[in-house]
């Protein structure tokens, strides 16, 4: 669908992919104006919209792009993890994610607004999207934050692993939330929430009353 765009020279195409991103990131999807993206591209309009036919097509390629570059690491980087320790390879796989969304930040921020802030217009296409992000990435990124093998002669590894899960999901939506609501910046969400995550995991690690 986009093998004219796809077929031009790596710089080009980056270039434009680069500046979509910034655009779309620090405006908004609606707020966007494909003249700013075109003069700081250096390429007409009518060239822009050979490629993509419609801004529309052109803001979900630019997400879906996004959303691969940032998983695609995320997997690279989580192969590596060798800790046969459960509770610290959760931490270890968790700091990943979160130091290549540091990496990535405008991306991630596009991806996020794209996900908790779709346009209304675009709604039902980016959740297919995205769900092609749970289909894609997610059976191998459960599989190594949550190895069922490392909890090997521990007395009911299904509920660690629950109360760990259960641990990760409210930690995960407090700072979604926070994010949302203004509260906190992407950028200082990793050096608050992983003494949070310290927490729950020693309690879940050691129980209330036990001892370290």
């Amino acid at each position: 669908m986009y093998s004219a765009f796809e077929k031009l020279p790596d710089e080009k195409r980056e270039k434009i992919l680069t500046i979509c991103i910034e655009e779309f990131s620090k405006t908004g999807y609606e707020k966007t104006s494909t003249e700013t993206i075109t003069s700081k591209a250096g390429i007409s309009k009518g060239i822009l919209f050979h490629y993509f036919k419609s801004k529309k097509n052109l803001y979900l390629y630019v997400v879906d792009y996004c959303r691969q570059l940032i998983g695609d690491k995320i997997i690279e980087e989580i192969k590596k993890v060798k800790t046969d320790d459960f509770f610290e390879r959760i931490k270890e796989v968790v700091l990943i994610k979160q130091r290549i969304q540091y990496n990535f930040l405008i991306e991630t921020k596009l991806v996020t607004s794209a996900t908790l802030h779709p346009p209304v217009e675009l709604k039902e296409q980016l959740q297919n999207l995205l769900q092609k992000n749970t289909d894609q990435y997610s059976g191998e990124f459960l599989a190594k934050l949550l190895d069922k093998q490392l909890l090997e002669g521990q007395p009911s590894p299904e509920k660690i692993i629950e109360l760990t899960m259960l641990a990760l999901d409210s930690v995960t939506k407090k700072y979604v939330h926070l994010f949302e609501s203004k509260q906190v910046e992407f950028d200082d969400i990793l050096e608050k929430m992983m003494p949070e995550l310290d927490e729950y995991i020693d309690i879940i690690k050691y129980g209330v009353y036990g001892s370290r």
